[in-house]
C-alpha cells in the first residue's frame, strides 16, 4: 500500500498560527463575515427592490413593451396612428413570451363639469385584454365600476382629476377632443369608476373609455394609436423587443421598451446602483485592511521564529506560502460566514417584504409608488461577493507575506 501523503508543512503551520492569537483571528472573521454579509443583503435588497419598482411602474399602464406609429411617443398626438397588419398580431398571439397584448387609441383633450375644466390624456381600451396587461382594474374606488366592451359613453377617471373637477361616480362630462380626420371629437359621458393608482400621473390627467365608442368618437376608422404588450418575464423584454423590431423593420413603427418608455426609473437605478457600488467598495476595503491588520501584526510577533525557521534552511518561497495560507483560511472562513449570514438575512426579507406602505402619500411626493421591497437572493451574487471578499482579502496579505520571506535570520533571532 501506498504511505499516506501528508499535506506540505506550510499549510499544517498556517493552520496552526492563524489560531495563535484566537481573540484577534476571531475579530477578523467577523469583520469579513459581517462585510461579505452587508454586501450579499444590499445586493439582494437592490435586486428585488429594483424589479419590484419596474414591476409597479409598469403594471399600471406602460407594460413591457408599446408599439406605435414614429413619432407618437415624442408627440403624444392622436394623428399618429397605424393599422396593425396580421402578421405583427400573430406574433404576439403566438409567442411565447407574450402573456398579452391589446389595443389603444390615445388623444388629448379638456374634460369639462360645471365650472371647472381641466387638460386630460383620453385612453381607450379594449376592457378585457387590458385587464391582461395593466392592473388598472384593480385600483376602482368603492361606488364604481371598470369598463365593459359595450359600455358606451360611460368612462372612468383618476381620483386627483376628479377631485379637480368636483365630479362623483353617475355625473355627466363634458369631453372635447381632436378627432383622428380632423374633425371636432366631442360627447358627454358618464362617469361610472374612478381610480386611485399608486401613480399620481395617471390619477390627475386620465380619462379611460371603451375602445369601440373611442374608435366611434374619433373617427379611427380602424386605425389605433398603440399596441401594449404584457411578457411573461421581464428579463425577456429586449429579445422579444428586437424580434418586434425586425418583424416591423420595413414600416414606419416604433418598438418602445419600458426602459425607453420610463427613462426616469433608468435613470434612479443608475444612479442608486453607483452609489451602492461604491458602498461595495468601501466594505470590501474595510474587509481587506481588517486581513492585512491580522496578517501583518501575526508577522510582526513572529519575528524571531520565522528567523529560526529561514536559519534551519526554510526556503524564503516557504514562508510566503506559509502566510498566504494564514490569509486564505481567514478569507475562505469568513466568505463562507458571510455567505450564511447574508442568505440567511436576505431570505427573511424576501419571505417578509419591507413594507413602506404607511407612508405612501410621502413617498408620493417624490414619484415613488413601489411601498413594498422584497429582496431578491441570487446565486451570482452569493458566488461573486464571496469570490470578491475571498481574493481581496488573499491580495492585501501579499505585502506582509513578502516582508516575511525578505527577513534577515540574524537580526529575526535577536528580537525580543
Amino acid at each position: 500500500m501506498n504511505p499516506r501523503k501528508e499535506a506540505p508543512v506550510e499549510v499544517m503551520l498556517a493552520w496552526r498560527n492563524v489560531w495563535k492569537n484566537k481573540r484577534r483571528t476571531v475579530l477578523t472573521l467577523l469583520t469579513i463575515m459581517v462585510g461579505c454579509a452587508m454586501i450579499i443583503f444590499s445586493r439582494a435588497f437592490q435586486d428585488g427592490g429594483y424589479g419590484k419598482m419596474i414591476e409597479d411602474s409598469i403594471a399600471s399602464n406602460t407594460t413591457h413593451i408599446q408599439i406605435h406609429e414614429k413619432g407618437f411617443w415624442e408627440n403624444q398626438s392622436i394623428d399618429y396612428a397605424f393599422k396593425p397588419d396580421s402578421e405583427l398580431m400573430a406574433f404576439l398571439r403566438t409567442s411565447p413570451a407574450v402573456s398579452a397584448c391589446t389595443r389603444r387609441i390615445h388623444a388629448a383633450g379638456l374634460v369639462s363639469y360645471g365650472k371647472n375644466t381641466y387638460g386630460a390624456l383620453i385612453q381607450a381600451v379594449e376592457p378585457d385584454t387590458e385587464k391582461k396587461v395593466s392592473n388598472l382594474h384593480t385600483t376602482i374606488q368603492k361606488g364604481g365600476r371598470y369598463l365593459v366592451a359595450d359600455d358606451g359613453k360611460n368612462i372612468i377617471m383618476g381620483a386627483a382629476l376628479a377631485k379637480n373637477l368636483k365630479a362623483r361616480v353617475g355625473d355627466t362630462v363634458a369631453v372635447i377632443s381632436q378627432g383622428f380626420d380632423g374633425s371636432i371629437a366631442a360627447a358627454n359621458v358618464t362617469i361610472v369608476g374612478i381610480f386611485k393608482s399608486r401613480n399620481p400621473r395617471y390619477d390627475q390627467s386620465t380619462i379611460m373609455m371603451s375602445f369601440n365608442q373611442a374608435a366611434e368618437t374619433f373617427t379611427m376608422m380602424d386605425y389605433i394609436s398603440s399596441i401594449a404588450v404584457r411578457l411573461k418575464q421581464t428579463e425577456d423584454m429586449e429579445k422579444v423587443r428586437d424580434q418586434l423590431r425586425r418583424l416591423t423593420g420595413s414600416k414606419p413603427l416604433e418598438v418602445m421598451g419600458w426602459d425607453e418608455l420610463l427613462p426616469e426609473l433608468i435613470q434612479h437605478i443608475v444612479m442608486d446602483d453607483l452609489f451602492a457600488k461604491i458602498f461595495y467598495i468601501v466594505l470590501l476595503l474595510i474587509i481587506a485592511f481588517g486581513v492585512l491588520n491580522t496578517i501583518q501584526m501575526s508577522v510582526f510577533e513572529r519575528r524571531r521564529e520565522l528567523g529560526i525557521m529561514m536559519a534551519i534552511g526554510t526556503r524564503p518561497s516557504q514562508i510566503v506560502a506559509m502566510v498566504l495560507f494564514e490569509s486564505v483560511y481567514i478569507s475562505f472562513i469568513g466568505s463562507l460566514l458571510g455567505i450564511l449570514l447574508g442568505s440567511a438575512i436576505s431570505y427573511y426579507f424576501t419571505v417578509f417584504p419591507i413594507d413602506f406602505s404607511e407612508y405612501q402619500k410621502e413617498l408620493a411626493e417624490f414619484n415613488q409608488i413601489t411601498t413594498i421591497l422584497p429582496t431578491k437572493l441570487t446565486v451570482k451574487n452569493v458566488i461573486t461577493t464571496a469570490f470578491f471578499t475571498f481574493c481581496i482579502g488573499v491580495l492585501f496579505s501579499i505585502a506582509p507575506a513578502r516582508r516575511a520571506s525578505r527577513l534577515k535570520p540574524l537580526d529575526a533571532i535577536r528580537q525580543l
